[in-house]
């Protein structure tokens, strides 16, 4: 397993960021080989309760079963192929394909072919189910894999576990999704690369600059990142005497005001991230190879929000970059229309702006990345073992 770079240096090379070809290469040999975020256990509550979990090339029915257990399958007909489900909703009296009407219960099982003792003749509907595709859960997450013979689920989570144990030694780590509720679910539309957000994200080099005032409080000189396996787990304190604003958001129960904020990035596309006050998802989802959404789930504590007026509401207009928002403490509804992104003093406008400033950078075909900060390891780190799964070719 990659160990921590000695010297960073940039492993991609500019078409990684900008070419279809690239795209297509990483939608088969990275995440359809790979274990993906798929959501929360608490969105399938009932059983028949399913979502369509995009995994690079593969489409996934995810769905709780009579049994109330978690299941995946391929979104595919055995008959001809064809999709079977889009979106999310409730199939409790099983999945039928809209084509030929074959029919498939909770399990994958194979219940019906429409004509089926007509149109075939000594067919054994057994051999016929849904395929297969592996869950697995941990902290009320749900991933799946497309290949259930694929690397076992804790071969990849690695030592997660242990390393979100402390931060430093005899730190307890913050909390975790457990006991908490959603408070905002938003869908951020970005116009790069999702590598680009991805190592925007790790990157530690950008934090006090670009942040420099929207993250004021953040002593980043005392960043400090460690591999987990593929992961990359961050923590970084507050400025000494700092404590969290709790105006916003209460400080979750038994967590110190002063812990700062720490995150897991989970390869190759997703991370939780945890202050004293939320517990939050990001998810980077590609779209091309010059286009990605980035969804963000927060929790808090129970009740952390009420008596708060607007802002504090759902967006009924989101602002460009948002392609949706839900959830009391969903972005707040600003008018940033006139405003450099660069000025807004808002984190996700100050990050997409660079983002998306990197992605033109790249395709004007000039760029030549220079050498890394020793806070921007995680890029290498992170590179390598995207490299493992598309390598480039000789």
């Amino acid at each position: 397993m990659q160990q921590t770079p000695a010297q960073p240096r940039q492993l991609l090379p500019p078409e990684a960021y900008t070419s279809d070809a690239w795209h297509k290469r990483e939608q088969r040999e990275l995440f359809a080989r790979s274990w993906v975020f798929a959501g929360m256990e608490g969105d399938l509550k009932a059983p028949g309760d399913y979502q369509v979990v995009s995994a690079g090339a593969a489409s996934l029915i995810l769905l709780r079963d009579e049994e109330g257990s978690l299941r995946a399958f391929h979104n595919v007909c055995r008959h001809r192929g064809t999709r079977l489900l889009e979106g999310r909703g409730n199939v409790a009296r099983g999945i039928a394909c809209f084509y030929h009407r074959w029919a498939y219960d909770l399990a994958g099982r194979l219940t019906t072919m429409a004509l089926g003792r007509e149109q075939f003749p000594g067919v054994d509907k057994a051999t016929l189910g849904l395929l297969p595709a592996a869950v697995g859960t941990w902290q009320e997450m749900v991933f799946v894999n497309p290949d259930p013979a694929g690397e076992p689920f804790e071969t990849w989570l690695a030592d997660v576990a242990s390393t979100l144990v402390t931060h430093e030694p005899g730190q307890q780590r913050p909390h975790g999704p457990a006991g908490l509720v959603e408070v905002a679910d938003v869908l951020y539309r970005v116009k790069s690369n999702w590598k680009i957000v991805v190592e925007n994200f790790i990157d530690g080099y950008h934090l006090p600059i670009l942040h420099h005032t929207s993250l004021a409080d953040g002593d980043f000189m005392q960043q400090r990142w460690w591999p987990v396996g593929r992961h990359i787990a961050f923590y970084r304190p507050l400025k000494p005497g700092i404590r969290h604003d709790n105006r916003a958001l209460p400080v979750i129960d038994g967590i110190p005001a002063s812990y700062g904020a720490s995150y897991v990035w989970f390869f190759p596309n997703m991370a939780i991230f945890e202050t004293a006050t939320s517990w939050s998802t990001f998810h980077v989802l590609p779209v091309s190879a010059n286009e990605c959404h980035v969804h963000s789930r927060i929790r808090a504590m129970p009740g952390a929000l009420e008596g708060h007026e607007p802002p504090f509401a759902d967006i009924a207009d989101p602002p460009a970059h948002v392609v949706r928002a839900a959830g009391p403490y969903a972005e707040r509804r600003r008018d940033f229309e006139g405003i450099h992104p660069l000025a807004s003093d808002d984190v996700m406008m100050e990050d997409i702006y660079a983002c998306e400033a990197v992605q033109q950078g790249l395709e004007t075909g000039f760029a030549r990345v220079g050498p890394l900060a020793r806070w921007e390891a995680t890029m290498t780190f992170f590179q390598g073992h995207v490299l493992e799964h598309v390598p480039l070719y000789p």
